[in-house]
């Protein structure tokens, strides 16, 4: 009977203590905390100096901003956002958010696959993005330009989407407030663009 008591303390106190450090890791991934356990003389030392890192990344997955922008702009053809794709590309990497992600979620948005909506033609709206000033006096927002759009699109994944494992449609289209036709839509537009047909 005692031999079975402690087998079960034991039981209960792994499993609390797996649970624990599993609530502790989605708690910090999910607030972007890092816990530093060496001295910061000695971090930099192992990562190299800090000034060093500033270095801005100018590729994806192993392609040029260049490469992905001109892939960009072939399904953007004859849209008003022709000539957007290096722009997207560049500040997507910029972000470490997918640059087919973004394209395909405008693609998504805009429809400019058919015509593209009257929000990203009067308004420079490229994700149907409410706020204010309102475009026409209405909910969905206004931007000044189609860079201020995608920027804070681009804003708005790499802050609510911080990896790039968790930057793919079918797990991000609950928290962005979408449905799995959505992440359909996207994916095949992702699909699409990095084929650059």
């Amino acid at each position: 009977m005692r031999k079975w008591f402690v087998f079960l303390i034991l039981l209960l106190f792994n499993f609390l203590f797996i649970y624990g450090i599993r609530y502790t890791n989605v708690l910090l991934f999910n607030n972007n905390v890092m816990i530093y356990l060496d001295k910061k003389d000695e971090l930099e030392k192992e990562t190299g100096n800090s000034e060093e890192q500033t270095e801005i990344a100018t590729s994806f997955d192993g392609e040029s901003i260049e490469v992905i922008g001109k892939k960009i702009n072939r399904l953007f053809k004859k849209t008003p956002l022709e000539d957007y794709g290096e722009e997207i590309a560049s500040i997507s990497i910029s972000k470490s958010v997918n640059p087919y992600l973004i394209g395909g979620i405008i693609l998504e948005s805009t429809n400019c696959k058919t015509d593209c909506t009257v929000l990203l033609k009067q308004c420079n709206n490229v994700a149907s993005f409410k706020g204010e000033p309102g475009c026409f006096g209405g909910t969905y927002k206004k931007y000044n330009s189609v860079n201020d759009s995608i920027r804070e699109l681009v804003n708005k994944i790499s802050n609510d989407f911080i990896s790039v494992d968790t930057q793919a449609p079918y797990k991000m289209y609950k928290k962005y407030g979408k449905n799995e036709t959505w992440a359909f839509k996207v994916s095949k537009y992702m699909e699409e663009l990095k084929r650059g047909k």
